[in-house]
């Protein structure tokens, strides 16, 4: 554990800044424009290849007329998507976090595991200790939450700032929660940090950047001033394993994206209409412990963070935006890509539809999926298509390519913000990277839809963690 003053027995005067950053360039002047250009540009090019491509021939039939009036499923991201778009030209990326303070408040970076990927929680581990080195702005410590596997003697267990909870195997929560949310449940009751002592939840690949310790000490500052204590999130990113998996780096940075774009925006309202992300959740101890924590049984274990959320949301908490980065890490597999979109799809699901609150707490997060099981559809209408020349609606046309430019912006703006923190700098490979992330679209749109249709077709098996 590390005290308040560490940065005076190491001899630090000022926190180390990163050489290579600079927190506002290219997003505090430049953001809104490229954002604005990118979306008319993208939307002009897709209403002149309608006008340029045989319109196909007017309905006739009665099938006609429905095969014609189907391609209102490509409006399915028009609400979702203008939301996003509103976020996102909201979004600016701070340019004070090198001035941030020290704080007294203990930060406790909770690490969830089964065990089965012991190499990836070892090095989150150092990842925190590291940081936490170069920037010593807090008291902290690193906290592991894994279940009871022989894989726990490979902890580092003598490390002063490491407490490791074992989750014995026999323990049952009140409500029989499963998985992760099962884990969560014995540490909230068997962690000894204090109840003043803030929360960063972290999945075991998550690790923090500089800028996220930064953002997320200047958050705990501003709500312990403001007394407000609300539920913290930022923004993740993925591309810690860009050479090895370009392909599927390329497919997440739609969640970067995302992340800039919708749950921006809700944390900016403070309501959690989309749901909330089981890594980086920043809470108060004592907040996360007076909500009686994750333990909601089978309806809720599958994605415990939205479920969570909506009943915060009800009991009166609220949330707000952390500035600053963490980094997850892409799935290495496509199979792992689509098993992981089938349980987000199947979690909240049961979320909308078995969440103790009201309706209104669970309607946008309703709306939402709902819109998002129309994908597949969407998809299979697309391939259709191209072989059955039926004329589409003038309107439906306009629509739909503004929907499509609302939803590429989310890839792009992830794409730009990973190739910034990865140190992507060649003006002509970072060309080369966005051609090849706007080609790609309707392939990461056809791998979205086919998890959710795997969704639709089949239960999954459990959590089904996947290897990163």
């Amino acid at each position: 554990m590390r005290d308040p003053n560490f940065r005076r027995q190491h001899g630090c005067t000022a926190i180390p800044r990163e050489p290579v950053r600079d927190w506002s360039l290219g997003w505090m002047t430049g953001h809104r424009a490229r954002v604005i250009v990118f979306t008319v540009s993208t939307i002009a090019i897709l209403l002149a290849s309608h006008s340029l491509s045989p319109a196909g021939a007017p309905p006739q039939t009665l099938a006609e007329e429905v095969v014609s009036w189907a391609s209102v499923l490509w409006l399915g991201a028009l609400l979702p998507g203008s939301l996003g778009l509103i976020g996102t030209l909201l979004y600016r990326f701070p340019s004070d976090l090198d001035d941030i303070q020290p704080i007294n408040s203990m930060i406790c970076w909770r690490i969830v595991t089964a065990g089965k990927n012991i190499d990836v929680v070892l090095s989150t581990i150092r990842r925190c200790q590291a940081e936490m080195a170069k920037t010593p702005l807090a008291p902290y410590i690193i906290e592991v939450v894994i279940d009871e596997c022989r894989n726990v003697a490979l902890l580092p267990v003598e490390d002063v700032d490491l407490r490791v909870i074992v989750v014995p195997r026999e323990y049952l929560t009140p409500n029989n929660s499963r998985f992760k949310a099962r884990a969560l449940h014995y540490a909230l009751l068997n962690s000894q940090i204090s109840a003043t002592a803030w929360i960063v939840h972290l999945d075991e690949e998550t690790q923090p950047t500089q800028s996220a310790i930064k953002g997320v000490c200047k958050f705990i500052g501003q709500e312990e001033a403001s007394r407000r204590l609300r539920i913290g999130q930022g923004a993740l990113l993925y591309h810690r394993e860009w050479e090895r998996h370009p392909f599927l780096t390329l497919a997440d940075n739609v969640r970067t994206g995302d992340d800039f774009a919708r749950f921006h925006l809700q944390h900016r309202l403070g309501v959690t209409i989309f749901g909330l992300h089981g890594s980086f959740i920043v809470v108060r101890n004592d907040v996360e412990k007076a909500t009686g924590g994750f333990d909601f049984g089978p309806h809720g274990d599958i994605t415990e963070d939205a479920f969570w959320a909506v009943k915060a949301m009800q009991d009166g908490l609220r949330c707000a935006w952390v500035e600053g980065f963490l980094e997850e890490q892409s799935c290495m597999s496509v199979i792992d890509f689509l098993r992981q979109r089938r349980r987000w799809f199947h979690g909240l699901v049961k979320t909308v539809l078995y969440a103790p609150v009201k309706l209104r707490w669970r309607l946008g997060l309703g709306v939402n999926t709902t819109l998002w099981a129309l994908a597949p559809f969407a998809v299979v209408y697309t391939v259709c298509k191209l072989f059955y020349g039926v004329e589409i609606p003038s309107a439906v046309r306009i629509f739909s390519s503004y929907s499509f430019a609302t939803f590429a912006v989310w890839y792009v703006t992830g794409l730009k913000a990973n190739m910034d923190e990865h140190g992507i700098k060649d003006f002509w490979k970072r060309v080369q990277l966005t051609l090849l992330q706007i080609l790609l679209l309707p392939v990461f749109c056809a791998l979205e839809g086919l998890g959710v249709l795997w969704g639709l077709a089949s239960q999954a098996n459990g959590f089904e963690v996947v290897k990163k």
